[in-house]
């Protein structure tokens, strides 16, 4: 027994316009465009996963050390000083101590003592434990000129607090970096250090 081809046409939704041959193309459209959006969500995937993978910056020290290796001797007649916290993060202070990369102009840890006189721009960041959620003010005090800089860190909303200003200094002079109330920081140096620039010396 066979069928009409009429009949046939019908089944298959061949009308006699072609109906057959564009529903050949629709697939084989359908199957490009799945082979496209696979290759998309790959490379998205892909690329999101590079931004995720971070790569910590070597540390101030680190880029010294480099920069020793070289074979031009590094320059100590730059006007400027690095400071990296010198406490653990598991640490309650108050008082910061710093650790200095390289002698310059100003020594000393808990109280940073100048040694010149001359006029310096000073730039802090401190950071305190993502668990600290209380109010505290980053307090830097200079012995003959009192408070130098003040800010604030609202638990509830930040985790840090970036301060930089320029002043004179006294040879003699130092400088206090304290936390109120008592706080565990950071300590990792993208996260907290002090640097300071001499401008110059009149």
């Amino acid at each position: 027994m066979s069928l009409s081809a009429e009949y046939c046409n019908d089944k298959t939704g061949d009308r006699g316009g072609g109906g057959g041959a564009a529903l050949v193309h629709q697939r084989r459209l359908i199957r490009v465009l799945l082979v496209w959006a696979t290759l998309l969500t790959l490379g998205l995937g892909t690329s999101i996963t590079l931004h995720i993978i971070r790569r910590d910056a070597p540390t101030p020290s680190a880029l010294q050390q480099n920069q020793e290796n070289d074979n031009h001797p590094p320059s100590y007649n730059h006007p400027l000083m690095e400071f990296l916290p010198d406490w653990k993060d598991t640490d309650m202070v108050d008082l910061l101590q710093w650790k200095t990369l390289r002698p310059l102009f100003i020594s000393g840890s808990n109280q940073l003592l100048v040694n010149e006189f001359g006029h310096y721009f000073l730039y802090l960041k401190v950071t305190l434990a993502s668990h600290e959620k209380a109010n505290h003010t980053i307090i830097v005090k200079s012995k003959k000129r009192d408070v130098i800089l003040k800010g604030l860190i609202n638990g509830s909303k930040l985790s840090s607090v970036l301060m930089a200003k320029g002043f004179s200094l006294d040879s003699g002079d130092t400088l206090t970096v304290t936390c109120q109330p008592k706080a565990k920081i950071q300590s990792a140096h993208t996260e907290t250090y002090l640097g300071v620039i001499k401008l110059n010396s009149t």
